[in-house]
């Protein structure tokens, strides 16, 4: 191991809320699209099948920090789409209700939110 990383502080880790559904998480990342921030959604296998979807915030000026990193997930035990076919979730809501769907292009008039695969979870986004 190299001495600047045996002399690095240790990074806390971040709050991790799991929310309901895919909805709730994608409701959550378009929160920003108002304000052109593009919130990507991330995208890793979950042990067991199915895949874990997530966005990472912050909450500014939290005490003696810059900022406290809040991780919000949902875990889709079913989902067995595989990464050239999972590139985008698109979200609509007009008198019909809300749509939702993970796929592998945009659509007019629909939020677009980029989702990135990884292929594992970051050291950083620990469930205990």
């Amino acid at each position: 191991m190299a001495e600047r990383e045996r002399d690095a502080p240790e990074v806390p880790p971040a709050v991790v809320v799991r929310v309901r559904s895919l909805g709730d998480l994608v409701r959550l990342a378009a929160s920003l699209a108002g304000r052109m921030i593009v919130m990507p959604v991330y995208r890793h296998p979950r042990e067991g099948g199915g895949h874990v979807y997530y966005v990472q915030m912050m909450y500014r000026d939290y005490y003696k920090y810059y900022g406290l990193p809040i991780i919000y997930y949902y875990e889709d035990e079913g989902d067995d789409l595989p990464p050239d076919k999972a590139k985008y979730i698109v979200a609509k809501t007009d008198e019909a209700g809300e749509r939702i769907q993970v796929t592998d292009r945009a659509r007019t008039g629909w939020i677009v939110i980029p989702v990135i695969n990884l292929e594992e979870p970051p050291s950083f986004f620990r469930r205990d």
